[in-house]
């Protein structure tokens, strides 16, 4: 992060993914307007599989009204998961710890990762509608 500017050279596909390689340019630091990429190590030794959870709104109107069929107005797809891959260094946030993934938002530790249990984490809305939120894109 902030190393400078990378160019991206060469793409090569490899089986199911691909790699990209890329040149750095430390000295150009104009970071406006460039496309961002995070990535981080593709080494399982390294790193731990999450589940991001998200909740959308209850109610699907603005305003309830006294006649509104409730069965209508109710969102009964409000929580979304989404995989992500996060750095080992994750593992030691205990429950109830807050962080910010970067260029992602804030999330809360739900459940730790234990043996046999998959470490959740909650997407805390901060009432920007420009964001990474799953229900954004």
């Amino acid at each position: 992060m902030k190393w400078g500017n990378a160019t991206i050279t060469r793409r090569e596909v490899v089986g199911d993914s691909f790699e990209l390689f890329a040149t750095v340019d430390e000295a150009d630091k104009n970071f406006k307007g460039t496309v961002k990429m995070t990535w981080i190590c593709n080494d399982p030794a390294t790193t731990v599989e999450v589940k991001m959870v998200e909740f959308d709104h209850l109610i699907n109107k603005p305003k309830i009204e006294e006649d509104d069929d409730n069965e209508k107005i109710f969102n009964r797809n409000s929580r979304h998961e989404d995989m992500g891959i996060a750095e080992g260094l994750i593992k030691t946030l205990s429950q109830g710890s807050y962080f910010q993934f970067e260029r992602r938002g804030f999330y809360y530790v739900d459940k730790m990762q234990m043996v046999n249990t998959q470490m959740v984490l909650h997407f805390i809305p901060d009432g920007k509608t420009k964001g990474m939120s799953i229900l954004s894109h």
